[in-house]
């Protein structure tokens, strides 16, 4: 007998039993949604039941984060003072929820050495190796994102309504664990986004004031699902050299631009679920389900981890000292887990030569050292204003998640 696959089939029945409950409830507060949710019975029955399982699972982890939150502090955080909400306030209070996202995927290579200084700039150098990140790939993705919905999960915040974002990412999975001797025991994977630009500043004081999520403004251009890809642009504030004369100004730092078109390839198609456009990209981009981590022989199954719907996300979340510019007055490293909730679709539409192609620009400004940091090329030619990375691979994905309470996994001792 499997007893994992019995417990399983057991939480998936309770998770199903409780987000049942909660229609029911609903139901009877709306009872001329019965039509259309009997019609859902009878088309995707079994949609309806996974919707059911995923609505349950999230409101055991709701509870039990009320639970813990309210009731099981023993640490120093139960003396944590009350925040101070305000009508203006920007900092909204999480978990989120995120609707109606359209995301294009762009993804690039970059080199594992330059991505393991990231690593130990951002994340490993600050908490002195208690934990420890490293790149799990050379491959980098940008996306670029179009967000209808977002909003705080709970009141105050729940109550004023949603914001609309655009933004565009570099995303960099990376393995964490810790050192025991000479070995490197890996734990789990997590993200990390070196670059991050938002549309407005709700969503980019919520981002850096909760999670520490270094975000940027800039405004874009991204196309809607029913266009096609030709151009996506982030323009954003730059200082093209530093000097205590140099002035900023807002200029184009990147585009992605298709550049050509070719012969169709067997995976060039539309995914209907979200664990089909996984697999999908996951075996166009490695050469089998697993990632090995150089020098260190210990293989992740990739798939089988991004299949549990939940990708953490860890950010460097510091403030700057008022009394000692160069010192934080709170610093800690913040695993916050993003989780999917629904899959509408998407669609591989580029993948080396086949199909359509893409080129990543990006100009030069000292104040913006992403292919510098990144490794996105060996560097600019001497007195170019810019270069051009080829795509590997491009996809574009529509999905609901929620961005859930974050965790401190480790912070700086605050002495004085």
């Amino acid at each position: 007998m499997n007893t994992n696959n019995s417990l399983q089939t057991i939480q998936t029945g309770f998770h199903t039993a409780l987000g049942a409950f909660s229609e029911f409830t609903t139901l009877l507060q709306e009872p001329q949604k019965l039509t259309d949710y009997l019609n859902q019975i009878q088309q995707k029955p079994d949609q309806l039941f996974q919707d059911l399982a995923v609505k349950g699972k999230n409101m055991e982890q709701d509870a039990t984060s009320f639970f813990q939150n309210y009731f099981c502090r023993g640490d120093n955080k139960s003396s944590y003072p009350k925040y101070i909400e305000r009508a203006d306030g920007q900092a909204f209070n999480q978990p989120y929820e995120i609707k109606d996202t359209k995301m294009y995927g762009f993804v690039v290579e970059g080199s594992m050495a330059k991505l393991q200084e990231v690593c130990d700039k951002y994340l490993n150098d600050p908490n002195n190796g208690e934990i420890e990140y490293r790149p799990a790939t050379n491959y980098l993705i940008l996306t670029f994102n179009k967000i209808n919905s977002l909003s705080s999960i709970y009141p105050p915040d729940y109550d004023k309504g949603t914001v609309h974002e655009e933004e565009a990412i570099f995303w960099m999975l990376t393995v964490v664990g810790k050192r025991v001797g000479p070995l490197f025991i890996a734990e789990r994977l997590a993200c990390f986004m070196p670059y991050l630009y938002v549309n407005n500043s709700p969503i980019l004081v919520s981002g850096r004031e909760v999670y520490g999520f270094f975000k940027q403004l800039g405004t874009f251009k991204i196309p809607d699902l029913n266009q096609e890809p030709d151009l996506l642009t982030v323009d954003t504030l730059v200082f093209k050299e530093f000097s205590p004369t140099s002035q900023s100004l807002d200029a184009r730092l990147l585009e992605i631009q298709r550049i050509g078109t070719g012969e169709e390839h067997q995976d060039i198609k539309t995914w209907g679920s979200f664990e089909e456009s996984v697999r999908a990209i996951a075996s166009l981009l490695f050469d089998n389900d697993e990632v090995v981590i150089p020098g260190l022989q210990l293989p992740f199954n990739l798939i089988e981890y991004l299949l549990k719907r939940v990708v953490p996300l860890v950010t460097l979340k510091q403030i700057r000292d008022v009394e000692n510019s160069k010192k934080a007055c709170y610093q800690a490293l913040i695993e916050s887990p993003m989780q999917l909730q629904t899959f509408y679709g998407g669609k591989l539409f580029g993948f080396k030569n086949f199909s359509d192609q893409f080129q990543l620009k990006i100009n030069n400004f000292a104040s913006q050292p992403i292919v510098q940091d990144l490794g996105l090329a060996k560097g600019y030619p001497a007195g170019s204003e810019s270069i051009n990375i080829p795509v590997k691979l491009g996809f574009v994905l529509h999905f609901d998640f929620t961005l859930k309470d974050g965790k401190a996994v480790w912070q700086a001792p605050q002495n004085n």
